[in-house]
């Protein structure tokens, strides 16, 4: 009989295997946080497998098979460190400000690992260590998690003290491997002028590109946002828009004299060529020079329908001819008949009768309210507040709708939009990557 169950025990853990072994590739050069409790049942169940069997079961059913019980001991011995690190949620630990769905979390962390690259670089400057660990990159938007330690750090460094100033980063950028960076700016004038359908002569458009790269007017620098403070540890997040122009970006991070600065306080910096100048740094949080480089590895591309959605939300008629869902957000472009106007103030007074004049409410309820992913879960985002873009034509008005969602979500799993109500499914779109 104890040939037939390690037969079993072993049968289980090779199923269990099968079904992880693309989370286990995907995790295989991630450095797992093992909890004290996970370790000591570890060491327990490695020790005595059919020991620590009995000890979990009542005296009173030890004398038959609990099969439910092996399967978990075969799950168990199964947890190596591709297993754990998936569940724990690395990615989701170091990009909580993207959401996790607390009802799968597994899914979520899955879908970071997806589009995440693992740095876990640390530098130290005097007193200062910052460290750099992952990126998470959706083809728009380049994420990274970043921490900046220093031992009695004064107290009044905290999030409160940094929203309530405007952030120094003026030596701060992101640079790109060259050759990359060639054809980075060169796709990116071509996109540019092409999203104006401004069709330039090839001599003149080619022009541009190289008198952009020669005069470095094309550069990213990142934004910062302080997520949090322990202890003397500070949590950011770095972003900058970042477009898929290039495979596998090599980019360089670039950290010196980030602070706060404020109107009547520190030096004047020159910025550009045009000689505008604002205040220079205040209070210092680092002082560098500091320099990571890094190469991402992996990215989740936006999914764009295309077409015609015809329907009406609060008695005004509208026609959605594009969806984009990214993996923290979703657009929307309409057309309208009408001549919509949004009006400021609430309660605020209409004008001419020409136009159709919407308060705020009005507004939040036309845009996307949720969506259906391929398993039938529903992601409701209705007590989000919706931002939007309205324009009048000749014609009617055309605008943009966008909300975020509260947790990540995988693009390619969306096949219906709830848009101001009405489920619109995607499947009679036309869908294309970017």
């Amino acid at each position: 009989m104890m040939q037939f169950d390690q037969i079993l025990s072993q049968a289980l853990m090779d199923a269990n295997l099968a079904d992880l072994e693309s989370i286990c590739q995907q995790m295989k050069d991630v450095e797992v946080s093992f909890s004290p409790r996970y370790l000591r049942e570890r060491m327990k169940l490695l020790a005595d497998p059919w020991k620590w069997i009995e000890y979990q079961e009542p005296s009173s059913r030890r004398r038959r098979l609990d099969w439910k019980l092996i399967a978990l001991t075969a799950a168990l011995l199964l947890l190596s460190a591709c297993a754990v690190a998936a569940f724990t949620g690395q990615f989701s630990q170091w990009f909580p400000w993207l959401g996790v769905n607390p009802d799968a979390p597994e899914v979520s962390e899955n879908i970071m690992a997806r589009m995440g690259t693992v740095i876990e670089q640390s530098q130290t400057v005097d007193d200062m260590t910052v460290t750099l660990y992952a990126a998470v990159w959706d083809g728009e938007t380049l994420r990274l998690s970043m921490t900046v330690e220093k031992p009695n750090m004064p107290e009044e460094w905290n999030e409160e003290f940094w929203r309530g100033s405007w952030i120094y980063r003026e030596k701060c950028r992101l640079s790109m491997r060259q050759d990359q960076l060639e054809d980075y700016t060169r796709k990116e004038v071509e996109s540019r002028y092409a999203e104006m359908e401004v069709n330039l002569p090839p001599t003149e458009l080619e022009r541009r590109i190289q008198d952009q790269l020669a005069g470095s007017r094309f550069t990213f620098q990142p934004g910062f946002n302080l997520v949090r403070r322990e202890g003397d540890k500070l949590f950011f997040e770095v972003t900058l828009p970042l477009a898929d122009y290039v495979e596998r970006p090599e980019l360089t991070l670039h950290l010196e004299t980030l602070a706060t600065y404020e109107e009547g306080k520190g030096t004047l910096l020159t910025v550009g060529e045009g000689g505008s100048s604002r205040p220079g740094p205040d209070v210092v949080i680092l002082d560098g020079p500091y320099d990571f480089t890094f190469t991402l590895d992996k990215m989740i591309q936006p999914v764009i329908y295309e077409g015609a959605a015809a329907l009406t939300v609060e008695n005004i008629p509208l026609e959605f001819s594009r969806i984009k869902l990214t993996v923290s957000a979703v657009e929307a472009d309409f057309w309208s008949p009408v001549l919509i106007q949004y009006l400021q103030f609430p309660g605020g007074e209409a004008g001419t009768s020409d136009r159709t004049y919407i308060e705020e409410e009005q507004a939040q309820a036309m845009g996307p309210q949720g969506l259906w992913l391929e398993d039938g879960t529903y992601v409701d985002f209705s007590n989000i507040r919706k931002s939007f873009t309205m324009t009048e034509t000749l014609e009617g008005t055309t605008g943009g709708m966008e909300c975020q969602y509260p947790h990540v979500v995988d693009p390619y799993a969306v096949t219906a939009v709830n848009l101001g109500g009405t489920r619109v499914e995607l499947q009679d779109l036309g869908r294309r990557t970017e």
